[in-house]
């Protein structure tokens, strides 16, 4: 699996404002099939722009994307198999190690990336074609 799409439940409690997202990640991973756990957390806020972020693939890490806020695109290739999809609020996006991602046309958008660093030398790619080059299945 290179990736898995997972829309997170919020629990609403009646006469009380807002809600609540259980963001035990290695449990919802687990329970989705997904071996992951993390290592490093990020938290990307302000996203409101159809500038792209990513843009780079890691053959290090692996991330899980939790947009809290708002909605973005986001492309996603493997080497052999490309995608397209729409992340908004409350989804999680697990995304596997070497893989290429763009993120783009952010509405009022945060995210935390969860991601698990592989105990290897960091080794990232920022040009595409040199990473389809790389990947050729």
């Amino acid at each position: 699996m290179w990736y898995k799409k997972i829309e997170l439940k919020p629990v609403i409690t009646k006469n009380k404002p807002g809600e609540l997202i259980d963001l035990d990640i290695n449990k919802i991973c687990s329970n989705n099939g997904i071996n992951f756990t993390f290592t490093k957390s990020f938290l990307i806020t302000n996203l409101n722009s159809n500038k792209s972020r990513g843009n780079h693939s890691n053959e290090n890490a692996k991330e899980c994307l939790f947009c809290s806020n708002g909605s973005f695109d986001i492309y996603m290739h493997n080497g052999k198999e490309e995608t397209n999809l729409k992340i908004k609020k409350n989804d999680l996006l697990f995304i596997n190690n070497n893989v290429w991602i763009e993120m783009k046309n952010f509405v009022n958008c945060s995210v935390i990336a969860f991601v698990y660093l592989l105990p290897n030398e960091k080794k990232s790619c920022h040009n595409f074609y040199e990473f389809i080059n790389l990947n050729k299945i």
